[in-house]
């Protein structure tokens, strides 16, 4: 390589990473399927469970912190009413979404 060429060389990297990564020029991500997607999954599993206990919980302690100033046993009642009330409609609605998508 010659003087001119190493100069030229040099000023066309001199804004560039020499630890970055080759970049990929015509790589493209590959297609999506256009198949019929699986029907999902509506079981009571695991990860149901722990996202709707954690659900009523919080609408638990929403709802002992609204009845708080009204005494403590009043409000340990409406925190757990709550807690339960959740539970329940989120198992039915559960259920709802298992019916109507069951197969036929």
């Amino acid at each position: 390589m010659s003087r001119a060429e190493r100069r030229q060389y040099q000023r066309m990297m001199k804004g560039q990473d020499p630890y970055a990564q080759p970049s990929r020029g015509g790589a493209r991500k590959p297609p999506r399927k256009t198949g019929p997607r699986e029907p999902r999954d509506w079981s009571f599993h695991r990860g149901f469970w722990l996202k709707s206990i954690g659900i009523a919980a919080v609408a638990g302690l929403i709802g002992l912190s609204v009845v708080w100033p009204g005494g403590a046993e009043r409000a340990l009642l409406v925190g757990t009413i709550t807690a339960v009330a959740t539970i329940a409609l989120l198992v039915l609605f559960r259920l709802l979404l298992q019916r109507r998508t069951a197969p036929r």
